[in-house]
């Protein structure tokens, strides 16, 4: 069966777009491949092309990767596209969104089904379905679809698989996989966090698997011999959590004594015997998920860690020159005054590190969007084309927290203005060291110096962009100040 799969714009009209390592759809790629489908990628963030330019491939079955926000709107024009220009094409949304609302996304009648949950085993299915007959649709687990009347059914929740080892190696030869800043691996599915402002919980049911270290180290190395790659991102909280598999994992690699580097998000306590480990297998940086430095709002969240811990394991990285970058998010439900100043002066702690600040957003799926819906905070909605507004307007204008406007729009222009000189400031002073790779690797040096300039100068006109666009007046701003009265 020949199979297409999509993943589609994240961009707001002429806004820049922002590419994203596709290994979730390059996993089912795999999966589709080794049971002899034939298949082609197309991420629409590098690439120009449009349904019209696979005609001649003529796919039987469309798939997209949809999560909430921009990319929604194209994922439609584009389905409608297929289904004009093939009428006997069939449409298939997964990943987040579709995760989260299977019955908007089949209200839509150029989507013929969805994915809930993991997409590998699902979609072979209902391609077995499309080419043979069988199974059934309605034994086919995490699938969303419609039946003869229009009505959308739900099927039975797909079983968590026990482990990642059993699915193919994802399809990398379908990209070009040098075009991507960051070539990731996905190496678990779930966290034993319950962060309520993650998804996370819910698209897994709860449950985890990991990808063994001998696995991992395969992969990498296939990356390096068949693609060139050098450095890998390793997604998927688990990478660092589980310490067995992470330690296991820094073994093996020092053995190998290769030059490949490696970084990864990290959520909890590390300590430093572990962190020197990282080091030592090739970690060059983190993404450190401190969130906030308020403790009332990390209890809030269910982050289960102290600041104090957060700090501790901060230091601890940066000690071992591992380049740590700090996310934050504000602007949460509740959020006071007094815990958005807490978590600027936790920054102050960290000598004024470089960080990633975002302001909150309620993701279908998550227990905090369910808290925001029940509290009237949100305004969902009606209908698909409207979640790509939802998320623009949440992450750049509507206020559900207790912190003036003012306030978080001057922290954040800030942080906007000054990321790129805070992290040479920082590097500077606590990894001066660094800044001999501009002699010893001057081709990674000035690489990463580039990327720095990109992603400020990206964040800037992305803001500008997005500001001219929310100051048009059917876009006012948002304070639900009764509805936060009525959260408290």
């Amino acid at each position: 069966m020949k199979i297409l799969l999509v993943v589609p714009s994240r961009s707001y009209g002429n806004m820049p777009r922002y590419t994203k390592f596709p290994d979730e759809m390059l996993s089912i790629g795999g999966m589709l491949e080794s049971l002899g489908h034939k298949v082609k990628f197309i991420d629409c963030n590098l690439e120009k092309k449009r349904p019209a330019d696979f005609i001649e491939f003529t796919p039987e079955l469309v798939g997209f990767s949809v999560a909430t926000g921009p990319n929604i709107a194209d994922a439609l024009s584009q389905s409608a596209e297929f289904k004009k220009l093939l009428p006997d094409v069939k449409t298939v949304w997964g990943f987040r969104h579709a995760s989260a609302y299977p019955d908007q996304v089949l209200a839509e009648s150029c989507v013929d089904y969805a994915v809930i949950g993991a997409g590998e085993f699902t979609i072979a299915e209902l391609a077995d379905y499309l080419e043979k007959g069988s199974p059934q649709l309605s034994s086919i687990k995490g699938l969303a679809w419609k039946d003869c009347s229009g009505k959308a059914i739900i099927n039975e929740v797909r079983t968590f698989m026990s482990d990642m080892d059993g699915l193919p190696d994802p399809a990398w030869h379908l990209i070009n996989v040098n075009r991507y800043s960051d070539v990731t691996l996905n190496t678990s599915r779930g966290c034993p966090y319950k962060c309520t402002f993650c998804s996370d919980t819910t698209f897994w049911g709860g449950q985890m698997c990991d990808l063994s270290a001998a696995r991992i180290v395969s992969q990498m190395e296939k990356l390096h011999k068949d693609f060139g790659i050098h450095h890998i991102y390793f997604s998927g909280e688990r990478f660092v959590i589980n310490r067995k598999r992470l330690r296991e994992f820094c073994q093996l690699v020092i053995a190998k004594k290769w030059k490949l580097t490696w970084n990864a998000p990290v959520s909890g306590g590390i300590d430093e015997e572990t962190v020197k480990l990282m080091a030592k297998s090739g970690c060059t940086s983190v993404l450190l998920e401190a969130e906030s430095g308020s403790q009332r709002m990390l209890d809030f969240i269910h982050k289960d860690i102290t600041v104090p811990e957060m700090e501790n394991t901060f230091w601890n990285l940066v000690k071992a020159k591992i380049r740590t970058s700090v996310y934050i998010i504000y602007g949460f439900p509740t959020e006071t005054i007094e815990d958005f100043k807490a978590t600027h002066e936790m920054l102050g702690r960290l000598d004024d590190p470089y960080y990633m600040y975002n302001r909150f957003v309620p993701f279908p799926g998550s227990v905090l969007f369910d808290y925001c819906v029940k509290h009237n905070l949100v305004k969902l909605p009606e209908r698909l084309e409207g979640w790509p507004e939802y998320l623009m307007r949440f992450s750049n204008q509507v206020n559900i927290s207790e912190v003036p406007e003012e306030m978080m729009s001057e922290a954040a222009a800030h942080w906007r203005a000054t990321y790129a000189v805070q992290r040479f400031r920082f590097t500077l002073k606590h990894n001066p060291a660094y800044f001999w790779t501009a002699v010893t690797d001057p081709g990674k040096f000035f690489r990463e110096l580039w990327e720095l300039a990109k992603f400020h100068i990206q964040v800037n006109g992305f803001y500008k962009i997005v500001k001219k666009k929310l100051s048009t007046p059917e876009n006012k701003p948002v304070t639900p100040s009764c509805a936060k009265a009525q959260a408290r």
